[in-house]
């Protein structure tokens, strides 16, 4: 059995979640550092879950974290769980805001050569 990883294909089948948090530039780690504990002790063990992967902005007022779940409904499985719920608590507590957009790749563009 293969191990999955984060697929960026116009062919699979997994769904992306892109959800962007803004955050006061003083609390940007500590949210990042929230949301990495959240993944490796909760949503790793998670049916559905493929894969996170956490940004930080330059600018210090956002945090995008780029997760993949298997199908739409395995996520909102997930997120009537207490322990996911309560990891979304602490990272809702931290951030200014936040916008969650579920999504599929479109298209995918490279330089030729």
């Amino acid at each position: 059995m293969s191990t999955p990883t984060t697929t960026i294909s116009v062919d699979s089948d997994v769904i992306t979640m892109v959800n962007v948090f803004t955050v006061a530039p003083e609390r940007q780690i500590e949210l990042a550092d929230a949301l990495d504990r959240a993944t490796s002790e909760v949503f790793l063990t998670v049916p559905g879950f493929v894969s996170a992967n956490l940004h930080v902005s330059l600018d210090g007022n956002r945090v995008v974290n780029y997760a993949q779940w298997a199908s739409e409904q395995q996520y909102k499985e997930a997120m009537r769980r207490p322990d996911v719920r309560e990891h979304i608590a602490e990272a809702a507590a931290i951030a200014e805001a936040y916008d969650p957009t579920f999504a599929r790749v479109r298209s995918i563009h490279h330089p030729r050569g």
